[in-house]
C-alpha cells in the first residue's frame, strides 16, 4: 500500500508551506520542522482511536461524510484562508476542515502536551503550533479518505494501513516508542520530539 507520509509530502510544495509559514507567522524553516513532528503524531494516534472494529467503524463513516480528499487539491486557498470562508467558497463541508474538532477525537486531553511538544521541538509558539495542529489534521484525514476510495478499504483495512504506517514511524525514530509512551502516559510526563521530528522532517521532505 501507499505510504500516508510520503503521499502527503507530495502536496507539501514549497508553495504550500510557504502560504501556510505566512499564516502562521512562522519561517518555513521553522514549519517544516514542526510538521515533520505533526503527522507522524497525529498518524499514532489515529492508528490507536482504530484499533478496534468500533473505532475503525467510526472512522470510515467520518472518511465517507466529510473527507474523500478533495481538500488535498486545494491547499493553496485552504492555508491562506480562514476554514470557514474556505469551506463555503470550496463548496466543502465545514466538518472537512474542523481541525479543532479532529484533534479533540483523536487527541482527547492530551491535546495540549502534544502542542507544547512540537512547541519545544520546532520553536513555534504554543498558539502557532495549535494552529498548524488544526490546519493539519484535516490533511491527513483527506489522505486517509482518498486511499480509502481508491483501494476500496474497509473500515478493518483502514484499521490495518493505520496500525502499519504507525509501525513504520515508531521502528524508524531513534527514538522508537516513543509515540506509545506518550499516549499510554498519566499525568504531566515530558517529552522529547527531537528524535520523531528528525524521522517526520526527513521523510517529508526528503533530507537527513
Amino acid at each position: 500500500m501507499t505510504d500516508l507520509l510520503d503521499s502527503l509530502s507530495g502536496y507539501l510544495t514549497q508553495d504550500n508551506v510557504a502560504q501556510l509559514s505566512r499564516n502562521l507567522g512562522a519561517t518555513p524553516d521553522q514549519t517544516e520542522q514542526a510538521i515533520g513532528a505533526v503527522l507522524p503524531t497525529l498518524l499514532g494516534a489515529m492508528a490507536r482511536r482504530a484499533n478496534d472494529s468500533s473505532g475503525q467503524d467510526q472512522l470510515a463513516r467520518a472518511l465517507e461524510r466529510d473527507h474523500d480528499g478533495s481538500l488535498l487539491d486545494q491547499l493553496g486557498g485552504y492555508f491562506g484562508q480562514e476554514d470557514d470562508v474556505f469551506a463555503s467558497q470550496a463548496g466543502l463541508s465545514t466538518k472537512t476542515t474542523a481541525g479543532g474538532a479532529i484533534l479533540d477525537h483523536i487527541l482527547g486531553g492530551k491535546k495540549e502536551r502534544v502542542s507544547d511538544g512540537v512547541s519545544r521541538a520546532s520553536g513555534l509558539s504554543a498558539g502557532q503550533s495549535m494552529q498548524l495542529m488544526m490546519k493539519l489534521a484535516p490533511l491527513l484525514m483527506g489522505m486517509l479518505g482518498r486511499q480509502k476510495r481508491e483501494q476500496s478499504l474497509s473500515p478493518g483495512g483502514l484499521g490495518d494501513l493505520l496500525r502499519g504506517e504507525s509501525q513504520r514511524v515508531e521502528k524508524a525514530s531513534p527514538a522508537g516508542g516513543i509515540l506509545a509512551r506518550m499516549f499510554d502516559q498519566d499525568g504531566d510526563g515530558d517529552f522529547d520530539f527531537m528524535d520523531v521530528m528528525k524521522f517526520g522532517f526527513s521523510r517529508l521532505f526528503r533530507r537527513s
